[in-house]
């Protein structure tokens, strides 16, 4: 088979593929359903075969180099134990299954503690860092400083709950949250708006394939 042939085929391949996809569009249905579990099939597949090459393989092979070496080997062999454990949960008798909750608090855990700590040091401290730099005397940058204080300052009033409305403080709190609101709108309608954008980029490309693909096969 040549491998203008060969491209040809995978090509078509594809373009009936994106087609089924689309055909979501007019309702749930058979063939949408079959592409998805490929999909997640090939996926999976395909996760699998870079944990064994990248992972299990490497890891085993040093295992193997480090059986002169227990601390090493005790240190090595810690993660594909913690991994065994998690397998107790294809099991439905609860007496065994519990145990995959050590791995399983480990990996929540490890998560939280990274996802608070890139928060902080990757969000937090650079927002609390930039609200307080002094102003430069250039009037672009002062009044883009100033903007950024205040900004904070108006969203962070719309998480503020304990002064009474009634109050003459309470209803300039009041009033900063209102304002504070319309901030995290606008920056929800900018996060959307990027995710759109995401979405149409990648119809696009699958919109290109199809029509390169036509005229490469009628051309």
């Amino acid at each position: 088979m040549t491998g203008d042939m060969l491209s040809l085929i995978s090509g078509l391949v594809g373009v009936v593929l994106t087609l089924i996809v689309f055909s979501r569009l007019l309702g749930d249905n058979p063939a949408f359903r079959t592409v998805q579990y490929l999909f997640v099939g090939v996926s999976l597949g395909y996760a699998f075969v870079v944990v064994y090459h990248q992972v299990l393989r490497p890891n085993a092979i040093t295992m193997l180099g480090a059986l002169d070496k227990p601390p090493v080997l005790g240190v090595l062999i810690l993660p594909f134990l913690l991994g065994i454990l998690l397998l107790a949960r294809m099991v439905a008798r609860q007496q065994i299954s519990w145990v995959a909750n050590i791995p399983l608090a480990l990996v929540f855990g490890v998560g939280a503690a990274l996802a608070l700590g890139g928060a902080l040091v990757g969000t937090l401290a650079p927002q609390l860092l930039d609200t307080v730099r002094p102003i430069s005397n250039d009037p672009s940058q002062a009044i883009g400083s100033v903007l950024l204080v205040l900004g904070v300052v108006l969203t962070l009033s719309y998480f503020y709950f304990t002064v009474p409305h009634e109050t003459p403080g309470g209803a300039i709190v009041q009033t900063s949250a209102r304002l504070g609101r319309w901030l995290l709108m606008i920056a929800f309608g900018f996060f959307l708006a990027g995710s759109l954008l995401t979405y149409i980029t990648a119809l696009n490309e699958r919109l290109a394939f199809i029509v390169d693909w036509v005229r490469g096969f009628f051309g």
